[in-house]
């Protein structure tokens, strides 16, 4: 798809919501906003995080039992390591919080 295209694309998408969105009150219902996507980002880092960091707590640190505990890939767990910048200290102050809400 053509930068061009791809423009025209989000053009029309923009203009078909903004429709809908002036369109009316939907028979009175309140329609619902989709929950933003940074916010879905953070709490599924923040779930990553809290697994990662509770596997590494009960392996005494051993990366490669981690990973298994967690059913990824050896170098999976390395890349999240290194993403989230996980460290023994990090982990630790991590095990004294509860679990992520997700409701």
């Amino acid at each position: 798809m053509s930068e061009a295209q791809l423009k025209e694309t989000m053009t029309s998408e923009n203009a078909t919501q903004a429709k809908a969105t002036s369109a009316g009150n939907n028979g009175g219902l309140a329609q619902a906003s989709p929950a933003p996507r940074a916010t879905l980002r953070a709490l599924r880092d923040k779930t990553e995080i809290y697994a990662i960091s509770q596997a590494l707590e009960e392996s005494g640190w051993n990366r490669k039992r981690a990973a298994k505990l967690l059913s990824i890939s050896y170098r999976g767990l390395l890349h999240k390591i290194r993403q989230h910048n996980i460290t023994p200290s990090l982990v630790s102050s991590l095990t004294q919080m509860s679990r992520p809400d997700l409701g």
